[in-house]
């Protein structure tokens, strides 16, 4: 181990220089923002005393975002109304997401939530920071960490339905300037059947590995290795009737493997942040023919994503920032159907931007943007955004965007090359107020209006994907925040959106038009418990033959979580989640876990 720490430190070497004092390693590239943009910020400290199973389970409570699973697509994640494939996905501040699906995501449950440092999400259009992929938001998944003080991490959890989880990490620092990193987990659990009434299982396990070795110098970087294996035994659903059913040795298996790496050059001229990300992705979809399968099903898709991002700081000065940046993504995209190839093909986007926040007044600050992105072959196309902020709390912002098809949407089964690019022209404004030392209410209206929303046409097997002419969204938001006293909070998030199809004049499908969340956290001594209220409204979605449309009820939920330190290295935990086991409608007629439950331990040394 010794030998392989000199390695790193010899390849750190030229960039590295002496500190006393233990550094921040932390190497941020996609620190560019809009202070006017609505950002919610998930700290590690809440992350922790949560205890949530996933990471979806925390941005499920967030005002305006839904999170849906059905029994084929990773989970689908909307914002504000939004389409799911509307949301860029950041890890380590380069994109992560499997390019052969067709909202361009991945299962971010399979993403382990120990390993999690901070999340932060950035609502309303971003395509001029991140390009189109960004039409609703963000979401930035830090996992590199700050510090890599000599510790080794041990925990697991066990729960019902055979549910066990074990992980280790280990940091080192290895030189007053250079670390290492070494994360491994393995997840076991026996899912119960989406079919209300069913008393099968379905297995699940799931595997993750990662390696970072970061250093601090002239150069600030990070270099990051990450791999996740996931493979379940799955329900299915009807081409005739949409409903889910269970069946027998129906496989999915997934896998993402990914290098990248973090650089900031601190003593060139305007700071250059660069980042360099390859990921491939593969899954399958498997199935034998037998007593609930006529055909045999063998689903192959692979897929590559290729970034380049450059970010820079021509101009800092007491009245003027200005950053700039230029990006480069390549996908490729290939499915297979019992080994014949059905489609193969690839896409570039090229992309620059420039960004200023003009501070006329401390109380004054002016922020406008521009970016120019060009796709393979089509016309390069133009994004705004600009906003303006009073007093530190007054936000007001309009942001424009466009996003081309993805090549699952162009080239799948369900594909229709002919896809226009969509188009989106979002407001909002926020209001922060501190009503007092110890409680904060902040309020959000927006208005979203979308252009050539992609959406599917026709019923099963013959469903296609094709363009809306017009769609809207617009809604409200509130967080309210209390701080008792210093150990304790209370968190209390509403959402309302009317997300609409003007063509058909009706909400969009899978969109509640309310969802909210209340969450009271308190510490004392050695002892951190909390309890948590988590719901939504109903929502429409296609529930029959010939894409009959129908409305799926509401839900809410209840959760709690308590740990307690045994001493400085030992802590014990519990995790109970939907404790009145309300099974409700995800999608129609697949229905969630209902209650679960964790008991774990977690030490350090």
């Amino acid at each position: 181990m010794k030998s392989f720490y000199l390695l790193l430190a010899l390849l750190g070497s030229a960039t590295a220089f002496a500190q006393e004092s233990p550094p921040n390693f932390e190497t941020v590239v996609e620190d560019v923002v809009f202070n006017t943009s609505s950002r919610t910020v998930i700290d590690e400290k809440a992350i922790k005393d949560s205890r949530a199973p996933n990471i979806t389970t925390l941005l499920s409570s967030q005002a305006n975002i839904t999170i849906t699973n059905t029994p084929f697509q990773p989970n689908s994640i909307f914002i504000r109304g939004g389409d799911s494939s509307h949301i860029l996905i950041l890890v380590d501040g380069v994109p992560f997401y499997d390019a052969s699906t067709v909202q361009k995501n991945f299962n971010l449950n399979s993403l382990d939530i120990k390993s999690v440092r901070r999340i932060e999400i950035i609502k309303g259009s971003q395509t001029v920071l991140y390009g189109g992929q960004a039409l609703s938001g963000v979401i930035k998944i830090d996992t590199v960490p700050q510090e890599f003080n000599e510790k080794t991490m041990l925990k697991g959890h066990v729960g019902n339905y055979n549910a066990r989880d074990f992980s280790l990490a280990h940091t080192e620092q290895i030189s007053d300037n250079q670390g290492v990193l070494f994360r491994g987990q393995g997840s076991w659990k026996d899912l119960r059947s989406p079919v209300l009434g069913s008393s099968e299982t379905y297995s699940r396990d799931s595997w993750n590995g990662e390696v970072a070795y970061a250093w601090k110098g002239t150069v600030d970087g990070h270099i990051k290795g990450h791999y996740i294996q996931e493979r379940n035994m799955s329900a299915n659903a009807s081409y005739a009737t949409l409903k889910t059913f269970d069946t027998k040795d129906f496989e999915q298996y997934n896998r993402q493997a990914s290098v990248s790496s973090v650089l900031k050059f601190n003593e060139l001229p305007w700071t250059p942040r660069l980042s360099l990300n390859a990921h491939n992705s593969f899954k399958t979809y498997a199935q034998p023919v037998n007593t609930t399968n006529a055909t045999l099903t063998d689903y192959k898709y692979g897929a590559n994503l290729r970034s380049v991002r450059l970010d820079l700081s021509p101009l800092r000065s007491g009245l003027i920032d200005v950053d700039a940046g230029l990006n480069y993504n390549y996908e490729n995209f290939n499915f297979r159907d019992k080994g014949n190839e059905i489609a193969n093909a690839s896409s570039e986007q090229m992309g620059a931007f420039v960004k200023a926040d003009l501070k006329w007044h401390p109380n004054f600050i002016l922020s406008a943007g521009v970016r120019s992105e060009k796709w393979d072959t089509r016309n390069g196309v133009e994004s705004y955004q600009a906003g303006f902020t009073l007093f530190e709390r007054t936000k007001f912002e309009f942001a424009s965007g466009h996003k081309t098809p993805s090549l699952f949407q162009l080239y799948s089964n369900y594909g229709n090359p002919n896809l226009e690019a969509e188009k989106a022209n979002v407001y909002s404004l926020t209001q922060e107020v501190d009503l007092s030392e110890r409680q904060q209410v902040s309020l959000t209206g927006f208005v979203s209006n979308y252009t050539g929303l992609i959406t599917t046409v026709g019923a099963p097997p013959n469903t296609k994907y094709a363009n809306v002419n017009r769609a809207e969204s617009r809604g409200a938001e509130l967080v309210y925040t209390l701080r008792p006293t210093d150990s304790s909070s209370l968190l209390l998030t509403y959402g309302y959106q009317e997300p609409r199809d003007m063509d058909k004049d009706r909400w969009l499908l899978r969109r509640p038009l309310t969802n909210g969340s209340i969450k009271y956290t308190h510490t004392w001594g050695p002892h951190t418990g909390s309890l948590e209220a988590v719901g939504a409204g109903e929502r429409l979605d296609t529930t029959g033959p010939g894409g009959l449309v129908q409305s799926i009820p509401g839900y809410a939920i209840g959760n709690m979580a308590y740990s307690y330190e045994w001493d400085h290295g030992l802590t014990l935990y519990t995790r109970l989640n939907n404790i009145l086991d309300y099974r409700y409608q995800e999608v129609f007629s697949f229905y969630s876990e209902g209650f679960s439950g964790i008991v774990g331990a977690e030490y350090w040394f």
